[in-house]
């Protein structure tokens, strides 16, 4: 194979044979942990039953409970307002009407400190995962590269910045997900970094349980995102698909953003509506780029580090097992942000022209 002339990454066409249905025998992948206690939790929660069980429920559960909510904020505004009562009229917007937890300052305190736990998390989660991607570059270009040339005979290979990143990215032998980076470096590697991702969108309905005990429903905006998010996660880390580290980036980023504005808020601290419309613009167009570049990876063709003697070009996306989440996370990604759009007109762009 001739890639000293060429690109050391290429375009081209997906590999057909990787888009069609997985037979979903796979061995799920070996825990990246040494203690047997993690090891259970993470083989338990590689089994698809895990995610799909807690979604449901989770789903379903808000289903049910909305209406209660909903009618303690009728009652209250009833209470408040007796005229209104008689005519039985329902205004478009109601106010809160908290349980008697929601009031107290242990329940306030949980709320803040759960908030900063998350975004401490969700900052660790960014930094850690973004500089396990630039570390595995780094050794690609000082321990994958010099055997390339070898093999190849020659002293140089063209290459550019975005062709070392894909590789180090798509690369199942020496790529984000192998062991290379934690063994060479000491850092995590995205199996280590997306599990607990993966896990930390079970910890997050907490989130929904915050705004039902504040006497307020829960929206299908975010119902449907935290259990399409599990489902995702799930997805990636089980087949251990390249792409997935764009949910992993993408979304602690704005996570660290979005919960340092709930730990803000818990403070009673006035953010400026700016931010707000901001970091909603943020969501939405981390679906939109998100998206696009995990279909990117379908068209990305590396250089396979199997074996250095005879040399070959293979497709990022190789094996329906690793094209299943892609598929998972685009029919996840275009409804939620449909959602989003809607949420920011309502809440941005209506509710601002009636001010």
């Amino acid at each position: 194979m001739d890639i000293v002339n060429s690109r050391l990454v290429k375009f081209g066409l997906p590999n057909l044979d990787a888009w069609h249905l997985p037979t979903l025998d796979t061995p799920i992948p070996v825990s990246p942990f040494d203690n047997a206690i993690l090891t259970w939790i993470f083989d338990g929660s590689m089994n698809v039953m895990t995610p799909l069980t807690i979604a449901l429920v989770y789903f379903t559960s808000v289903h049910f409970i909305n209406p209660i909510v909903v009618k303690r904020q009728l009652n209250k505004y009833y209470k408040a307002n007796p005229k209104e009562a008689e005519k039985k009229s329902i205004p478009k917007r109601l106010g809160a009407a908290p349980y008697c937890i929601a009031r107290s300052s242990i329940f306030n305190v949980f709320v803040f400190l759960h908030n900063v736990f998350l975004c401490a998390y969700s900052v660790w989660t960014f930094i850690g995962m973004t500089s396990s991607i630039l570390s595995n570059m780094e050794l690609f270009k000082g321990l994958i590269l010099p055997n390339l040339l070898n093999s190849l005979n020659t002293k140089q290979i063209n290459y550019k910045s975005f062709e070392v990143f894909f590789q180090s990215i798509c690369d199942s032998n020496q790529g984000i997900f192998s062991k290379l980076v934690v063994d060479k470096v000491g850092q995590h590697n995205l199996e280590i970094f997306g599990w607990w991702f993966y896990i930390s969108k079970f910890y997050e309905v907490l989130d929904t349980v915050i705004i039902l005990l504040k006497g307020r429903p829960s929206s299908l905006l975010q119902s449907y995102h935290h259990s399409g998010a599990m489902m995702c996660m799930w997805a990636g880390i089980r087949f251990q698909s390249p792409p997935i580290w764009i949910f992993v980036v993408f979304n602690s980023f704005i996570h660290s953003l979005m919960y340092f504005y709930f730990s803000l808020s818990c403070l009673h601290i006035r953010v400026p509506i700016i931010f707000k419309r901001v970091l909603t613009s943020l969501q939405i167009t981390q679906f939109v780029v998100g998206g696009s570049i995990a279909i990117l990876h379908a068209f990305i063709w590396i250089v396979d580090t199997s074996d250095y003697e005879n040399l070959k070009i293979i497709s990022c996306i190789n094996t329906p097992d690793q094209a299943l989440p892609i598929l998972i996370n685009v029919a996840y990604l275009a409804p939620l942000t449909g959602l989003f759009a809607a949420f920011y007109i309502e809440s941005y762009l209506k509710r601002g022209k009636s001010a």
